[in-house]
C-alpha cells in the first residue's frame, strides 16, 4: 500500500475534525429540547434547497457585489495615498497619523447606525461600510512597506533621472507589494464578516438579512443552515489569501536573495 502524499494527509487530518463536528452538532440536536437547535443534515438540507432554487446564490451575489465596490473603492485611495505618504509626503504623515489613528480605533460595528442615517438601509451605506471598515489596512501597510524601502536605492535611481512616477511604479510599488497584500488579505476577510454585520443590523437584501429572515420566520434549519453557509465561506476566503500571501511572500524572499 502505497503511503499518504503530505498533501492528502494534510486534507484527511483537516477533514477529520469537520466531521466529529458533524457528528457532535447532530447527536447534541437530539439531546437539546426540540425547537433549540436543528440537527446538521437539516441544516445542511435547507442550503442545498435554498441553493437550488437560486434564493442562497442571489444574495450571495448581492452581498458579494457590496463587498466589492467598498473593497475597490478602499484599494483606489488607500494604496495611492499610502505610496505618497509613505514616501515623498513623511512631514504630511506625522501630521495626520495621529488623526488616521483615531479613525481606526473607532469600531465599525457601532458606527453602521451613523451611516444608516445618512446613506439609509440600501447599496450605498453597505458600500461605505466596507470602505471604511478596509481602507485602514490597506492603507497603513502601504505606508509600512513604502517607508521600508531602500532610502539609497531611491536616491541611486533618482540620481539617474526617474521621474516620481517611474519611482512609483518600477520601484516602490514592487518593494512594497507584498506588504499591500498583507493589508488586502486583512481587509478582505474584515470585509467579509462587515457585511454579513451591516445586512444583519438593517438591510431588505443579502446574507446577514436572509439569515435574519430565516430566524424571524423561526425557520431553524435554514437560519442554522446560512450560519454554517456563511462559516464555509469565511474559510475559503481565508484559504484563497493565504495561498496568495505566500505566493507574493515567496517572491519577496525570491527579491531579496537576488
Amino acid at each position: 500500500m502505497k503511503p499518504l502524499t503530505p498533501n492528502l494527509k494534510k486534507l484527511i487530518l483537516g477533514i477529520i475534525p469537520i466531521l466529529l463536528f458533524l457528528i457532535f452538532w447532530e447527536i447534541g440536536a437530539g439531546i437539546i429540547p426540540e425547537g433549540v437547535i436543528s440537527p446538521a443534515s437539516d441544516a445542511i438540507a435547507a442550503v442545498f434547497e435554498s441553493a437550488a432554487s437560486g434564493l442562497l446564490w442571489t444574495q450571495t451575489l448581492i452581498s458579494l457585489e457590496r463587498v466589492i465596490l467598498g473593497f475597490l473603492l478602499s484599494l483606489l485611495l488607500g494604496v495611492p495615498l499610502g505610496f505618497l505618504l509613505g514616501t515623498f509626503f513623511k512631514s504630511t504623515e506625522k501630521v495626520l497619523l495621529p488623526f488616521m489613528r483615531a479613525c481606526e480605533k473607532l469600531n465599525p460595528f457601532a458606527i453602521i447606525p451613523i451611516f444608516m442615517i445618512f446613506f439609509g438601509i440600501g447599496t450605498a451605506e453597505k458600500v461605505v461600510v466596507i470602505f471604511w471598515s478596509t481602507l485602514w489596512p490597506v492603507l497603513f501597510n502601504t505606508m509600512a512597506g513604502a517607508r521600508n524601502i531602500d532610502q539609497n536605492l531611491l536616491r541611486m535611481v533618482r540620481s539617474m533621472g526617474a521621474t516620481r512616477w517611474e519611482l512609483l511604479r518600477k520601484v516602490i510599488f514592487p518593494y512594497t507589494l507584498p506588504n499591500i497584500f498583507i493589508g488586502i488579505e486583512f481587509a478582505a476577510q474584515v470585509a467579509f464578516f462587515m457585511i454579513i454585520a451591516s445586512e444583519v443590523i438593517g438591510a431588505s437584501t443579502g446574507l446577514g438579512w436572509y439569515y435574519t429572515s430565516s430566524a424571524t420566520k423561526y425557520d431553524l434549519p435554514l437560519m442554522y443552515g446560512i450560519v454554517l453557509y456563511i462559516t464555509v465561506l469565511g474559510i475559503g476566503v481565508n484559504v484563497i489569501f493565504a495561498r496568495l500571501k505566500k505566493h507574493f511572500l515567496v517572491w519577496k524572499q525570491a527579491s531579496e536573495l537576488n
